[in-house]
Parts: C-alpha cells; sequence; structure tokens
C-alpha cells in the first residue's frame, strides 16, 4: 500500500510515521487498499486557524473518502480516519454477506 502526506506545513519524521502506521492499520479490514492519499489544508474559511484533514482509499470500486476540520491536525486526521475506518468496515461486513441489507431485521 502506497501512502501519500500532502501537508501545507512541514512535518517532522515521527508524526509521518505516526499517520502511516495508523493508517496501515486499515489493511486489516481490506487488504486491497493499494493507495492512501491524505491532505492537509489551512483555515478554509470557516473556523481560523483551523486545519482540514482529508483521507482517500484507493480502491477496487468507489473510493471510500472522508474529512475532518478542527484546530489542531492530528485532531483533524483523528476525526478524519474514524470516518474512514467506518466506511472500510462497513463495506468489508456487506463484502462478507451481500445479502445482509435484504433481510428482515
Amino acid at each position: 500500500m502506497k501512502i501519500l502526506i500532502e501537508s501545507p506545513f512541514s512535518l517532522s519524521v515521527e508524526q509521518k510515521r505516526s499517520i502511516e502506521e495508523r493508517v496501515s492499520y486499515l489493511s486489516t479490514y481490506n487488504n486491497k487498499i493499494t493507495q492512501v492519499s491524505i491532505y492537509f489544508k489551512l483555515d478554509d474559511g470557516t473556523m481560523p486557524n483551523a486545519v482540514l484533514a482529508e483521507i482517500k482509499l484507493h480502491v477496487p470500486g468507489p473510493e471510500i473518502f472522508a474529512s475532518e476540520t478542527d484546530g489542531d491536525y492530528w485532531s483533524a486526521f483523528n476525526g478524519a480516519y474514524e470516518k474512514v475506518k467506518k466506511q472500510v468496515r462497513k463495506k468489508k461486513e456487506i463484502r462478507k454477506d451481500p445479502y445482509s441489507q435484504f433481510r428482515p431485521i
């Protein structure tokens, strides 16, 4: 899995490594992830000094995408990561049992 991190501010080697370790954990849910793109953007206009984190997973079929805005880059990343993780887990459950959505509860 290839991991790309783009940021307008500099990230240390340790920060990049911790982001990469966290994202590589997603392969336990879906081993067909070919690439992960992580984008950090500053001040989208709604909050001063805000950081927008966007995560895009390249998988067969539709891409998985999530974003989160927060005052700190790590908090924004964690929010987006949790959203992506939820989508990947849901996709895994659907892949296990494709007819589960048609069964009555």
